[in-house]
């Protein structure tokens, strides 16, 4: 009897122990998620120079020390912002074109078809709400408009293979190109694409509400066709 309750408070004590830990990784989650959210809230109106751990901590309830332990920089702490935000959305454009790689088998992709891998997975998700719209577009902004040492990081780690991908797809649509065009014309894409998301709350004031900036979907798809036949017709241009 008295092994059987040993055994018992044994057990209990193990069972009790395993709680706790997976209690405290719980809260170790929340804490973290809580950072990120207030990391981009003031990233987004602030901007990196504007932004405190201080801050940060007290707006997230917590306190220095969990940044710190979480994180360990304030700029780790942003990067782990943006990677949150960004990542899925790169995923999914790498996603998509593969999928439309493996349809064409083989035969190049149109301007159109890799310009729509591209910018239809943010349009996904600013679709889900109009908080996720607003936050996203404001982050988009403050993202590059922010030192040219912070932008190269960002674009080193979150952006530097995803260009690759599409610059790879790019040269094969249109192999007459040389790649100082392509770049140029890439680079006018994507600057139009972050206007379209960063500037789209003016939409309604500007055409007396004949476009509506909650019709995301739409926005979406007139951006992806503006910018395919831009791309092209830069092209044609040029040669």
């Amino acid at each position: 009897m008295a092994r059987k309750l040993a055994l018992f408070k044994q057990t209990f004590k193990l069972i009790t122990v395993s709680i706790n830990l997976t209690q405290r990784r719980r809260n170790g989650i929340e804490t973290k998620e809580r950072l990120l959210q207030s990391t981009e809230s003031l990233f987004a109106s602030g901007g990196f120079a504007g932004l405190t751990i201080r801050e940060v901590a007290s707006r997230s309830g917590t306190n220095i020390a969990s940044a710190h332990y979480h994180f360990g920089s304030k700029e780790a702490m942003v990067l782990e912002m943006l990677k949150t935000r960004i990542g899925p959305i790169n995923a999914k454009r790498m996603k998509y074109l593969s999928e439309a790689k493996e349809a064409k088998a083989g035969k190049p992709l149109s301007t159109f078809e890799i310009f729509r891998s591209l910018i239809l997975p943010i349009g996904e998700e600013i679709s889900k709400s109009a908080h996720s719209r607003e936050s996203l577009a404001q982050l988009v902004a403050r993202s590059f408009t922010e030192p040219a040492g912070f932008i190269q990081k960002m674009h080193k780690r979150f952006f530097g293979e995803l260009s690759q991908r599409f610059m790879d797809e790019l040269r094969l649509a249109h192999p007459g190109a040389s790649d100082e065009d392509l770049y140029w014309n890439l680079h006018f894409v994507i600057s139009s694409m972050l206007g379209a998301l960063a500037q789209h709350r003016r939409l309604n004031d500007f055409s007396e509400g004949t476009c509506r900036e909650d019709e995301v979907g739409n926005m979406i798809e007139r951006l992806i066709v503006f910018v395919s036949n831009g791309f092209e017709g830069g092209l044609l241009h040029i040669k």
